[in-house]
């Protein structure tokens, strides 16, 4: 019986109520100090009891003009669910108390070098001007174990990189886009498909592959073999100054890319292979300050990804 209330209750949030006011009547053996002490309507209180004992198909009070009693099965729904409803009240109650708190403190982060480094500014910075009570530590490191290091409030991680640990929150989806300088276009002026890139200068990133894969936005992909670069990095902002110094085209975040006013952006329907964020926390007791800046990261991600 038990069980099945509980399958109900997890459907319809107004049997949560109706558990409450079950409860509070039969330490109280009356519905009128229902009324009072939830500030319902007595026709409110009636109706939550009377909808509990339809679902349960049993009656939980004996009603009299002068008190209520418990039936034995009230004494046995009593004896449940009690302990639970008043564990679970106090856990709602310092929830919400949580969600009033001022963000404050320190705020400890780690993310990957390349990534704290260009994108985790823009929330960082929005971040502590609307919280001055707040001061950050940001670390950055390309060894998992340290990015996810004890030490850390939160550790920002790009999820194909390193295997998850702790409790997870999504933040969104990282994806780059093909940028170029004018000059570069003055030279390459009819790009219209990838595959005319093959013949075309491109800055190539992440360790020795001459390539870039591609992803169209109905779902195809295409992997660019340049036979014609000249210039090859590990770092996204290197990658960002050659291709200001028009050494070629460039697979760039698109953030990054757009932030750039001399930037054109080609094949906007390509892009790179999209890898989603997350931020990592050890338990889901994290701080205001903390709850605070993942908001604001999905918030930041939502507009500039």
């Amino acid at each position: 019986m038990i069980k099945y209330y509980f399958y109900f209750c997890n459907n319809h949030m107004d049997r949560l109520e109706a558990l409450e006011v079950f409860v509070i009547a039969a330490k109280h053996r009356s519905f009128t100090a229902v009324s009072k002490i939830k500030n319902i309507s007595a026709s409110r209180v009636t109706h939550l009891i009377q909808g509990l004992e339809k679902e349960l198909k049993v009656s939980l009070f004996n009603r009299t003009t002068r008190c209520v009693t418990l039936t034995s099965a009230g004494e046995a729904l009593l004896e449940s669910v009690g302990p639970s409803l008043e564990s679970l009240s106090e856990t709602l109650g310092n929830i919400k108390q949580l969600s009033k708190e001022e963000p404050k403190g320190i705020l400890r982060i780690s993310a990957p070098v390349e990534f704290g480094s260009n994108f985790l500014m823009r929330p960082i910075t929005k971040f502590l001007k609307e919280h001055p009570a707040v001061r950050i530590i940001l670390k950055t490191s390309n060894e998992p174990k340290e990015i996810l290091q004890e030490g850390s409030d939160i550790s920002v991680v790009l999820n194909d990189e390193m295997p998850l640990s702790g409790i997870r929150y999504r933040i969104g989806t990282f994806t780059s886009g093909i940028y170029a300088n004018p000059s570069i276009l003055k030279i390459a002026s009819s790009v219209s498909y990838p595959e005319q890139l093959n013949d075309q200068p491109i800055i190539i990133q992440h360790g020795n592959a001459s390539s870039w894969k591609l992803i169209s936005s109905e779902g195809k992909e295409y992997k660019v073999r340049s036979k014609n670069w000249f210039f090859q990095t590990d770092t996204t902002q290197a990658a960002l100054k050659a291709a200001r110094e028009g050494f070629g085209f460039a697979l760039l975040p698109i953030p990054l890319g757009d932030s750039e006013p001399n930037f054109i952006r080609v094949l906007p329907q390509w892009t790179g292979i999209r890898r989603d964020v997350s931020a990592v926390t050890s338990s889901r007791n994290i701080s205001a300050a903390a709850r605070s800046f993942i908001a604001c990261m999905k918030d930041e991600f939502a507009k500039g990804n």
